[in-house]
């Protein structure tokens, strides 16, 4: 059984003006694009925060991105109903089904949020992280840093976050453990290199 109905419509994309042909090929690429962000970002959060690699030794914790997967039915079907749009077929009901499984949609993802922050928390204290204030870039928006030794937390890098997530990446992508006096150098260079 298909989800959507394939009717022929009374009304051709031919027929159409320029301008409106244009428009449905901007779109379609906008919200094509759009549904492979979301499954690239939900890709990201799932695998980088809900299935933890415990060998990383410097976490950037993003919750919100697991449960993005949620949104998807809104640019999907948006791309769908274009394509029938194409195709001289009806969009009436891919419309209804994408307001029915978008707000559902919404609905799952605020109720994830909260259940995805709680298991990424525990998780992460289960594998022996500690939580980093020092290395969010601000008190809002960024993503919860979490590191492996709690040493590792300094106040003075806080100035040049940035450079010692960069820092952490670099040891975390070629496998090498870090080393306190190593990560000290560095913001000491940092921060002159910036002037503070």
């Amino acid at each position: 059984m298909l989800i959507l109905k394939w009717e022929k419509s009374d009304e051709k994309f031919q027929e159409l003006t320029l301008k409106a042909k244009l428009l449905h090929l901007f779109s379609f690429l906008l919200f094509s694009i759009f549904t492979a962000t979301l499954l690239y970002l939900s890709y990201i959060g799932i695998f980088k925060n809900l299935f933890l690699e415990s060998r990383r030794f410097y976490i950037s914790e993003t919750g919100l991105l697991a449960p993005a997967i949620f949104f998807l039915p809104f640019p999907f079907f948006m791309v769908v109903a274009i394509i029938q749009k194409v195709f001289n077929y009806k969009i009436d009901q891919t419309f209804k089904f994408m307001i029915k499984t978008s707000t559902i949609g919404i609905a799952l993802f605020f109720v994830s949020i909260f259940v995805c922050s709680f298991y990424i928390e525990a998780n992460l204290k289960k594998h022996g992280y500690t939580y980093c204030s020092w290395y969010k870039f601000s008190p809002t928006r960024s993503p919860d840093v979490w590191l492996k030794d709690s040493r590792f937390c300094l106040k003075e890098g806080a100035i040049v976050a940035l450079d010692v997530e960069k820092w952490f990446e670099y040891h975390d992508n070629k496998g090498i453990e870090p080393q306190l006096d190593e990560l000290k150098v560095f913001i000491t260079k940092a921060r002159k290199e910036q002037g503070r």
